[in-house]
């Protein structure tokens, strides 16, 4: 993981955009296996990054260029705001529970691959989002034979209080991904803060870019958007 962050392959792929009912645009990089695969098979790695990544994170290309030398097939979702060259177009970002992006990626690999073997593969809250994915009872493509999460946490109640302490730096880390959220938004208040959305919701600007923590943003802004009385809901 370390040797990643210091030395990356590039990896060239093919952005596919998608437009979804509620108006919101979503995108994923589509990248060719490399070498053959060893079963000689059509195989495709469905990756779902972690919280504020895409496939321009570092550890996503690795992994992804590891896959295609071992003759996968890999999709990639660019969480919705993260990718600072494709505009959002709804009142809305990505969201923890919210796997309706994924699952609109899924569809259309499948629409263009249809004889391919897909294993779903998530990080951190992507393995949160692939494993409420495949346990929703939507209708999902046969393709589909596995799931692999990795890092995934478990209970985001409890994580909050102990990422709220300083032993190994939990404070920092907290810190940091709640900064990278709210540059996220800032991004992109335009279309985020419309009137409409901030009466109806009642979220307050000023209070979302106050928040010094994940859970307070959650619950003066992210909650709301997905319809919760509360945060622990």
């Amino acid at each position: 993981g370390v040797i990643s962050r210091l030395h990356c392959p590039l990896v060239n792929g093919h952005r596919v955009s998608l437009k979804l009912t509620d108006g919101a645009t979503v995108t994923y990089d589509l990248y060719h296996a490399i070498e053959e695969h060893p079963d000689q098979g059509d195989f495709t790695l469905c990756i779902c990054p972690g919280i504020g990544n895409n496939s321009e994170s570092v550890y996503i290309r690795r992994v992804v260029y590891n896959a295609q030398l071992n003759g996968y097939r890999v999709c990639v979702l660019n969480h919705i705001g993260t990718l600072a060259t494709v505009p959002v177009t709804s009142p809305r970002i990505f969201m923890y529970g919210n796997t309706a992006d994924y699952a609109a990626m899924i569809k259309d690999v499948v629409r263009r691959f249809p004889n391919t073997t897909m294993v779903c593969v998530g990080f951190s809250m992507g393995g949160n989002l692939i494993t409420k994915y495949l346990g929703e009872p939507r209708v999902k493509p046969d393709n589909i034979v596995a799931g692999i999460s990795v890092c995934q946490g478990y209970d985001a109640n409890r994580a909050m209080q102990m990422l709220l302490e300083w032993k190994g730096f939990r404070r920092l880390y907290i810190y940091a991904m709640t900064e990278n959220m709210k540059s996220i938004i800032r991004r992109w208040h335009s279309a985020l803060f419309t009137e409409d959305i901030k009466r109806k919701l009642g979220i307050t600007e000023r209070q979302v870019y106050n928040s010094a923590t994940l859970q307070e943003l959650d619950d003066v802004y992210t909650r709301k958007l997905a319809g919760f009385n509360n945060v622990t809901d």
